[in-house]
């Protein structure tokens, strides 16, 4: 049987400030849980690719046609919600006879592929031609958040996080770009309501220059936040990939949809009783959400009653899972 190290793969994924990072993300998350390089035909701009360098991708560039017949990849993994640029990959692949991945978010997206993954909590694909991976058992996160453990922090018998006492820390991550301001307004509220809180704020792969703040920390562009949600005691995030992150890190949560498509997204995590946050029908407010993470720092049963939910729906392996299901899918395409 061909391991999926053997496998040669080959990513598809938009990347860039207005689009974000997440579907580059998950598919160099995706490669760590086959055990491969992740090569990935980028669509984005010339900072994006400088972006997706220094994540560890190797990227290339060229017509779908011409890029999959040269490198002859057993498996095309196309995470990209445009259905038309999808469909171009797909179509080129098909010609040259490899397994094709099809990733989404909440259903949207091309549904013709040998894989269809999408783990969302909410809105999964009704319908497509190939095999169906739904549902937050297949959230493609990194595989440190499959049950990885940090050094500064212990558990109780029930599996909580426990931590040496120290200044509360809320984690803000949001991501880059326009983002950022946002970030920066809810920080601002949270320290002028609660001074002995200490506030980090991820500022994405493109953050701009922050100014200093007495209590509020900007963290520079990294390959993770798996570090900082151990060390957080909430987090503040977006409706995307960082949501799924913190849920499966155990870290009691706020969710803010930056933008209407992760209402949806944010609206059921908080309907399960995994995370507070912004709901579909609620302005984005820096003064509510900065109330919301007030709330959680201040009741610690409500912080474990969340974080519990939020493991219990998103544990973490999602990616392994889905790897393992691409390499039996490749192994039956060789034989036949």
């Amino acid at each position: 049987m061909k391991s999926c190290a053997d496998l040669r793969v080959l990513f598809r994924a938009p990347a860039g400030a207005r689009r974000g990072f997440g579907h580059l993300v998950r598919c160099r998350s995706l490669a760590r849980a086959l055990g491969v390089r992740p090569l990935v035909a980028l669509r984005g701009t010339s900072d994006a690719m400088h972006t997706a360098i220094s994540l560890g991708c190797d990227v290339v560039r060229g017509p779908a046609s011409q890029l999959i017949g040269a490198l002859q990849p057993d498996v095309l993994v196309v995470d990209d919600p445009i259905a038309g640029d999808a469909k171009r990959w797909i179509d080129a692949a098909r010609r040259e006879g490899c397994v094709v991945v099809s990733v989404h978010d909440l259903g949207l997206g091309c549904l013709d592929a040998d894989l269809i993954v999408d783990g969302s909590v909410t809105r999964w694909p009704e319908a497509g031609r190939g095999e169906l991976l739904i549902g937050t058992r297949y959230a493609v996160l990194d595989p440190v958040f499959s049950g990885e453990s940090d050094d500064d922090e212990t558990a109780d018998e029930n599996g909580d996080r426990v931590r040496e006492p120290r200044m509360p820390q809320v984690l803000i991550a949001l991501g880059g770009g326009p983002r950022s301001e946002l970030a920066r307004e809810i920080a601002n509220v949270l320290v002028g309501l609660e001074p002995r809180v200490d506030v980090r704020i991820a500022g994405g792969f493109l953050a701009p220059s922050a100014p200093t703040q007495p209590h509020v920390t900007w963290v520079g562009p990294r390959r993770g936040l798996v570090h900082e949600f151990v060390r957080a005691d909430v987090a503040v995030v977006g409706g995307g990939v960082s949501l799924y992150e913190a849920c499966a890190a155990g870290v009691a949560t706020v969710g803010v949809p930056v933008v209407d498509a992760q209402r949806p997204t944010v609206a059921a995590f908080v309907n399960r009783g995994a995370a507070l946050g912004i709901t579909e029908h609620e302005d984005v407010r820096p003064e509510t959400v900065a109330t919301d993470a007030l709330a959680l720092l201040a009741d610690a049963a409500l912080r474990r009653r969340l974080a519990r939910k939020a493991r219990r729906l998103v544990d973490g392996k999602g990616a392994l899972r889905v790897a393992a299901a691409i390499a039996r899918v490749a192994e039956a395409n060789r034989r036949n």
